[in-house]
């Protein structure tokens, strides 16, 4: 009996041994109900003694494993709060888990020097059908502007004008926090060409976007993250960049915090010149003559611009938030340019011309924004924004030859107004964190959007009998464009841990109105965007994404303008009023593997674009291109995108991508033979250099393969960039130095071959640049004592 009694009670004792517990929850500021990142959380028994303890991630939240029976409590611990003790709870056989849900901390009060915290972060952090890239991490944030940093990132390109593709397609969403970047692709090209690349946090990639977001963009989309201070205080940054001779681009900004309210602003100026060089050889043969043609373009560019933000936030209490946001563009554009045109007929006659260009104008937008958001806690989320936007461009051009002077005159107007609600319920919440925890979430929203736009044009040539200029009316031409779109969305979300689920439709119905003196074209059009994915997660460190998506590309500004560019009359670019909208349906598999030092991820996409919208080149013979916006029958494409980030050290790190594809274009409903078969790769190498504790190197290289066009071929193209960033004044500060296109390879090359005319196109811009810059960030916040240290996360392999 007394055997039995003690193997009883070594039974009893081992059971009550094994069993071990778990408490978990999630720390956030009491006031501003942001997440407390990397903070102690102590496990303390009755006693007051330690006996276990961890940090909170990045997003507030916290586990403690392993917890034997017994009776305990938490202590909260941050610099930048009072500290949190949580109430005894017990950890039994019968109650092996603890979730505290939200723990609120108090903010310290007394004012006093910043404090720096360092978080070693990954460069990448890839999600379904989206992934984002750190700035800092990347390197890529030591001088130069948004420019740099988008060239660096894998499948991303920024070409010479400042035009934005993805996977080789232009026609994506560029958004700054969310928000649209630009009333068109000039506000884009000029805000990206002034962020100056140290204010990013993050640039987010999404190649197959949800029925959440706006289909508009069948690339995809990008959206640039700016670094934000929501510490209580004050704090502000100043940064400039100069190159050569007069290239300067310059920021400032700062932001205030206190309990309730928010101010945060900037102001950004941007100047210089920039050259380009463009030659056109052409060759036109028939059974008995020929016509060589040769034209050759010197150009000067200068944009200087001014751009100002503003963005004042209140907390109305806890769950709502609100916001008013304004921004104003100024920018001149000021171009002269120089051509000489050159015939050669049979070798027997010969004739030349030049002609000489200046354009000027001043470009003026503004956007001003509403947003309201609630989150409540049981998880229900509303937010509402009110957008409304207008612009502004009066442009000049006069144009001087031998025996004629001509000038015309150019106004564009337009404003857009955007209502959008976005509302989110939690139908289901996972009760736990295993694979049986599972989720129903249900999204839904509605949006309207208006937009119209004016463009009026006046062409006219210079009467030396009269002394006064003369409309050529055959030339003159005005445009009325007006858009209503009406779009509302549901999105479901589920599964669990192992298996995710996410299925969406979007319906929209657009009108569309558009009025030149070729007559009237008004178009209305349903239409509706599905989406898919599936993500099945074979553990924390590994998964498979599958996702589908349908998004359309409506024709815009310069696409439907039926008023030819005159500025070059051996190059005429013209827009369609009839053209109708381009459909994408967009589809991806994709693998991630993250490993301790390295990530890994492969994805096979696939593309098919309907009513193809492209440009088409054709020749007469006088050698006169005109460029006109039509559309195709399809274009289709099918690659392998594969991403490779490596740590090979402390002080080195690299990663790099490589993506092949094979693109099928079918122009034939314009004229028979337009179709281009084409296999083609693009590549980029990062390489990153910690020389000392407050030195790093950047070196960045990228190729481009040769690609078919209906018309021509592309040649092959690529560069290397290399920067340094040094730290000064305590960190606060930091030195740069950036050489772009070291080699000096950067360029455009085409042969175009229609209508009988053969035409090498080749064209150069003042690529290499020595950027100087320094950066200097300042502040107080509301922190006690003086006090400084590095925090690294406990997992350096994602955000």
């Amino acid at each position: 009996m007394r055997f039995l009694k003690l193997t009883f009670f070594l039974l009893i004792s081992t059971f009550s041994f094994a069993q071990s517990g778990s408490v978990s929850g999630t720390v956030t500021d009491k006031e501003t109900n942001e997440p407390v990142s990397f903070c102690n959380v102590v496990l303390m028994n009755t006693m007051d003694s330690i006996i276990n303890g961890t940090i909170s991630d990045i997003e507030g939240k916290f586990q403690i494993n392993g917890i034997s029976n017994g009776n305990y409590y938490l202590s909260i611990q941050s610099i930048t709060h009072k500290e949190f003790k949580t109430e005894n709870f017990s950890i039994s056989p019968t109650s092996t888990k603890k979730d505290f849900g939200k723990l609120n901390l108090e903010s310290t009060s007394i004012q006093t020097e910043e404090v720096t915290i360092e978080v070693e972060r990954a460069a990448v952090k890839i999600e379904p059908a989206k992934k984002t890239f750190d700035v800092k991490s990347t390197g890529a944030d030591a001088g130069g502007t948004a420019v740099d940093v988008l060239n660096n990132l894998p499948s991303v390109e920024v070409d010479e004008n400042g035009t934005i593709s993805l996977r080789g397609n232009s026609n994506i969403r560029v958004l700054i926090d969310g928000k649209p970047a630009g009333f068109n692709a000039d506000d884009i090209t000029t805000v990206i060409n002034q962020l100056p690349a140290n204010s990013i946090e993050t640039i987010e990639v999404i190649t197959v976007p949800s029925a959440k977001y706006d289909p508009e963009g069948i690339g995809g989309i990008i959206n640039i993250v700016m670094k934000k201070e929501k510490k209580k205080g004050y704090r502000g940054n100043a940064n400039v960049s100069y190159s050569t001779i007069d290239k300067i681009n310059s920021r400032f900004s700062i932001s205030l915090n206190k309990k309730k309210w928010s101010v945060n602003t900037s102001y950004s100026y941007a100047d210089g010149t920039y050259w380009n060089r463009r030659t056109s050889d052409g060759f036109f043969a028939l059974p008995d003559s020929f016509v060589v043609f040769n034209n050759y373009k010197d150009g000067l560019r200068r944009r200087p611009n001014h751009n100002g933000n503003l963005n004042i936030g209140y907390k109305v209490n806890k769950v709502t938030n609100i916001s008013l946001e304004g921004a104003i563009r100024q920018t001149t554009f000021i171009t002269t340019d120089s051509t000489e045109f050159f015939w050669n007929y049979n070798d027997v006659a010969y004739d030349a011309n030049s002609r000489a260009a200046k354009r000027d104008g001043n470009r003026t937008s503004g956007t001003g924004q509403f947003n309201l958001t609630s989150n409540f806690k049981n998880g229900n989320k509303i937010t509402f924004l009110s957008r409304a936007e207008a612009v502004q461009n009066p442009r000049n051009g006069y144009f001087t030859e031998p025996f004629v002077t001509q000038k015309e005159t150019r106004n564009f107007e337009a404003e857009t107004f955007v209502n959008q609600l976005d509302l989110t319920f939690p139908i289901k919440k996972a009760k736990d964190d295993t694979i049986n925890g599972s989720f129903f979430t249900l999204e839904t929203g509605a949006k309207t959007a208006n937009r119209a736009f004016k463009e009026e044009f006046s062409f006219f040539e210079f009467n030396p009998s009269l002394a006064t200029y003369e409309e050529q009316l055959e030339f003159t031409n005005n445009l009325d464009y007006g858009e209503g779109v009406y779009a509302g969305y549901g999105l479901m979300n589920f599964g669990n841990k192992g298996i995710k689920y996410s299925l969406g439709l979007r319906g929209e119905y657009s009108q569309i109105k558009s009025q030149t003196k070729e007559g009237n074209f008004n178009k209305n059009l349903l239409n509706f965007f599905p989406s898919a994915s599936i993500v099945k997660n074979f553990s924390e460190t590994r998964s498979l994404t599958v996702s589908y998506s349908k998004r359309i590309k409506r024709p815009r500004g310069n696409q439907l303008n039926p008023i030819p560019s005159y500025s070059d009359p051996f190059t005429l670019r013209i827009g369609n009023a009839d053209l109708v909208p381009e459909k994408s349906h967009m589809s991806e598999i994709s693998f991630l593997n993250i490993g301790k030092k390295a990530v890994f991820n492969s994805t096979i996409f696939h593309q098919f674009r309907d009513d193809r919208l492209g440009r088409l080149s054709y020749t007469d013979s006088l050698g006169v291109s005109t460029i006109q916006w039509i559309n195709f029958n399809f274009h289709q494409t099918l690659g392998l995108e594969l991403y490779y980030n490596y740590k090979f050290s402390k002080w080195f790190k690299a990663n790099g991508s490589f993506t092949l594809y094979n693109t099928w274009v079918d122009g034939e409903n314009f004229r028979e033979g337009f179709t281009a078969v084409y296999l083609g790769h693009d590549s980029k190498l990062n390489l990153q250099f910690k020389v000392s504790k407050n030195t790093n190197i950047t070196w960045t290289g990228d190729f481009n393969s040769r690609r078919l066009a209906v018309v021509g071929v592309v040649f092959p193209r690529g560069g290397s960039d290399i920067s340094l960033k040094h730290k000064v004044l305590k960190n606060k500060g930091a030195l740069t130095l950036r050489y772009t296109d070291i080699f000096r390879t950067r360029m455009f090359r085409i042969d175009v071959d229609t209508d009988g005319w053969l035409r090498e196109v080749r064209y150069r811009w003042e690529s290499q640049l020595l950027w100087v810059g320094f950066n200097y960030n300042f502040g107080q916040s509301g922190y006690k004592g003086k006090k400084k240290f590095k925090r690294v996360s406990p997992n350096d392999r994602s955000f």
